[in-house]
């Protein structure tokens, strides 16, 4: 078959490049491009989104704490009667 590998490499080196060159350079055009995921995330969010949250918040905070003192108050406003 052939004598060394140079002579092989002389033979076959310039079409064995080309295949692999070929078929490297195929693969980054299907490759898709990546967004950086906490860039994309603040994206996302929108201050209208965030203003409900502090005001849900908001209320639910306020709603427990007046759970907690309504027995108080009610004594207050009982003993005073």
């Amino acid at each position: 078959m052939f004598k060394n590998a140079y002579t092989f490499a002389r033979k076959h080196g310039a079409k064995l490049a080309a295949s692999v060159v070929a078929g490297t350079a195929s693969v980054g055009a299907f490759a898709q491009t990546s967004t950086n995921p906490i860039v994309q995330l603040l994206n996302e969010v929108s201050l209208e989104g965030v203003a409900a949250a502090v005001l849900a918040l908001c209320v639910i905070i306020v709603a427990i704490a007046l759970t907690m003192k309504g027995p108080d108050v009610s004594k207050r406003v009982i003993r005073k009667v």
